[in-house]
């Protein structure tokens, strides 16, 4: 009789999570000030009260209700009932968010693999010409370097002004580097190394009538700074919603562009691999995966929702301000990210008398996680704050800072 009710609860487990949400949106509906607001918001997390986490730039956590709907499909699937997730809700969930077609949406597990499924889907041939830069993550540059090592195609990794603070200068060096040999424009939205956003839909308005292919590394900022990809029209754009939308770890996004759907070459081939009647979902037919992550997502999607997206970037940035008013106070710091609206989410920066390394050390004693940016022998520390964080955690990182 107990397994006959276990599986009958497992059966309905899937509605649970919906209903967490709806009662989440109701308490916020009640509270009558911000504080209150952010408060009830810090309370859906599952962060210890006396952790500090300011590295959602490599990994977000996950809120109660996505949690939740990641527990709650993988014991579905453990009781052997069928999968539980609505494809068509999720894509048209998604594309609302991001202002897309739900057609070119295509689910890998992080940027790292939709950059791959780009890269190696193209005609890319010896003698043409990939440009990036020196501020891309290895999961949007190493993609590029296997198919210049292995088809003889010229990547050019052009160097942005240092600290790169100004998205007109880094257009200027891009420009300055394409020649007629320049089939694709590789960049990120968001630089993971100090937040500067890059000139993605200026660089799209001079390259695409001369033929090149802009992609787009846009692992940040779902979640993060709105995201309209109807106004931006990139050719391709990776993203991993775990980060700043709170999904579940090893989910990613890629979108592309209609001409694309049918024209790029699948990197995993599966059933209906060449059938160029489905689109993009051709890049959706992986073989087995866990398809939890798949609920996780659209429960994060419709979390942020539930706060309102437009709070959310407000509030993030707000507590960007905050990070930077405090490391203001000490002349030892230099702060090696924009401090205008140039910048999203992401404070750089380094103490001039002591390695970053040796400061993330000396705050995880206090039990305060941050990032260091040693990619390219920058050597930066990196705090990423978001919704969960209160002003008091980021003032006492900044003392902390200072007094170490």
């Amino acid at each position: 009789m107990a397994n006959r009710r276990d599986f009958l609860a497992a059966a309905s487990a899937v509605l649970l999570w919906p209903r967490e949400l709806a009662a989440f949106a109701d308490r916020l509906q009640q509270t009558s000030t911000s504080q209150e607001r952010w408060d009830e918001v810090r309370r859906e997390f599952l962060i210890p009260p006396e952790r500090i986490y300011l590295n959602i730039g490599t990994l977000g956590p996950q809120p109660k209700p996505v949690f939740d709907a990641l527990v709650e499909h993988t014991r579905r699937v453990a009781m052997s009932l069928p999968p539980g997730v609505d494809w068509d809700k999720l894509k048209s969930t998604v594309a609302a968010y991001l202002n897309c077609d739900p057609a070119g949406l295509v689910f890998p597990r992080n940027t790292t693999e939709g950059m791959n499924f780009i890269a190696n889907g193209l005609e890319l041939s010896a003698g043409d010409e990939v440009i990036t830069t020196d501020h891309e993550h290895i999961g949007g540059l190493c993609c590029w370097q296997l198919i210049a090592k292995r088809r003889g195609v010229r990547l050019t990794q052009v160097a942005l002004p240092k600290p790169p603070l100004d998205p007109n200068a880094a257009f200027d060096a891009i420009a300055r580097s394409v020649t007629p040999a320049t089939r694709v424009i590789s960049v990120s939205h968001v630089n993971f190394t100090n937040g500067l956003i890059m000139p993605v839909r200026r660089l799209i308005d001079a390259y695409r009538p001369r033929g090149i292919i802009i992609v787009v590394d846009g692992a940040h900022p779902p979640g993060l700074i709105p995201v309209d990809l109807r106004a931006l029209d990139p050719d391709f754009y990776a993203s991993s919603p775990h980060k700043w939308l709170f999904a579940a770890q090893g989910t990613g996004l890629l979108y592309m562009r209609e001409v694309w759907r049918t024209k790029l070459w699948p990197t995993l081939a599966s059933g209906d691999w060449d059938n160029l009647e489905l689109g993009a979902q051709r890049f959706n037919h992986l073989g087995s995966f866990d398809e939890s992550r798949m609920a996780a997502l659209l429960a994060a999607v419709e979390f942020h929702n539930a706060i309102g997206p437009n709070r959310i970037f407000a509030r993030i940035e707000e507590l960007r301000q905050r990070i930077l008013r405090n490391l203001r106070e000490d002349p030892r710091i230099e702060i090696v990210s924009p401090t205008d609206h140039h910048a999203a989410g992401m404070v750089s920066f380094r103490r001039r008398d002591l390695t970053s390394l040796e400061l993330q050390r000396k705050l995880a004693a206090h039990n305060v996680r941050t990032r260091v940016i040693g990619e390219y022998d920058y050597g930066w520390m990196r705090l990423s704050a978001s919704v969960y964080n209160t002003i008091d955690e980021i003032d006492r990182v900044g003392e902390l800072i200072r007094n170490v």
